[in-house]
């Protein structure tokens, strides 16, 4: 089959869109070895950041891409296809992000692969459009669980700090933490609350349902999808006062409700999807 994927990431970025695109090169090669390599930006020399080093990954320079495989770039970037011969496909980490980086020009970009719903839609005016989600994990842990609430202070559309400074709760800041370090902290608490505008599907509210955290969200961006965030609309909030409530509601629960438990379940099936994708896309491009 030879090399058929080359993902350009940017280099020394330790954020969820890299990550995805170093597990699109590891499940490529672990359905079929040898078919996918990174790419780093700056197109120089560059090395894994560590942790990503576990995953399969080998690294390619911009000199040696064959002319057929297919190039996929980040949402940020769709006119780094103006410098490839290369069939290119752009890659919808995020839908508001894009033109983040001043590129606009889709010229250039065959196919449309779309992280989420929210993407899905959006591009669908685009061109060849395939789902290409990804998936999340959590380290293990054996805190004991704290009524104490979990938020991420760099997703914020603008409730969080009131939230915090309400002083109604025990509020855990996921801040300058390492993956063993968030880990610890979801696993300690009982609630995470996800403050942010869902670009595309957000890591951190699966990664804490897989921790255990009951989880509410916004009710923005790929939130408000249904198929992106599976979660009823009880456990998505508007307003400081409805999160409040909710957070206390949630903080006296015993046992959490089947819609979280099914959201859990969601999660932990999210790698298998993925490989499936993977899949598809390799037999296209081969």
């Amino acid at each position: 089959m030879g090399l058929k994927l080359v993902v350009v990431c940017p280099a020394n970025a330790v954020t969820g869109g890299p990550e995805a695109m170093h597990q699109l090169v590891h499940t490529a090669n672990r359905i079929k070895r040898g078919s996918a390599a990174i790419l780093y930006w700056p197109f120089v020399p560059q090395t894994t950041p560590e942790p990503y080093q576990h995953y399969v990954c080998p690294k390619i320079l911009r000199d040696q891409v064959p002319e057929d495989a297919l190039v996929v770039l980040p949402e940020i970037w769709p006119e780094v296809a103006h410098t490839f011969k290369n069939r290119c496909a752009l890659w919808w980490l995020s839908v508001d992000n894009f033109g983040s980086h001043g590129q606009r020009n889709l010229d250039r970009i065959s196919l449309h692969l779309c992280q989420s719903e929210y993407a899905w839609q959006h591009v669908e005016q685009f061109g060849e459009r395939m789902m290409l989600t990804d998936w999340v994990s959590v380290q293990p842990s054996v805190r004991a669980r704290q009524p104490q609430v979990v938020v991420n202070p760099a997703k914020d559309a603008g409730l969080l700090r009131p939230f915090v400074e309400s002083g109604r709760f025990q509020v855990a800041e996921l801040r300058g933490m390492n993956s063993q370090e968030v880990s610890d902290v979801l696993h300690a608490s009982k609630v995470y609350v996800d403050f942010g505008n869902h670009p595309g599907r957000d890591r951190l509210p699966r990664e804490a349902a897989l921790a255990g955290c009951l989880v509410l969200s916004t009710n923005l961006g790929a939130a408000r999808q249904y198929s992106d965030m599976p979660l009823p609309d009880w456990y998505k909030f508007e307003t400081l006062d409805e999160v409040l409530w909710k957070v206390t509601e949630l903080l006296d629960r015993q046992v959490p409700s089947a819609s979280q438990l099914a959201y859990q379940s969601w999660v932990s099936k999210n790698r298998s999807m993925f490989e499936w994708e993977v899949g598809f896309l390799l037999s296209v491009v081969e």
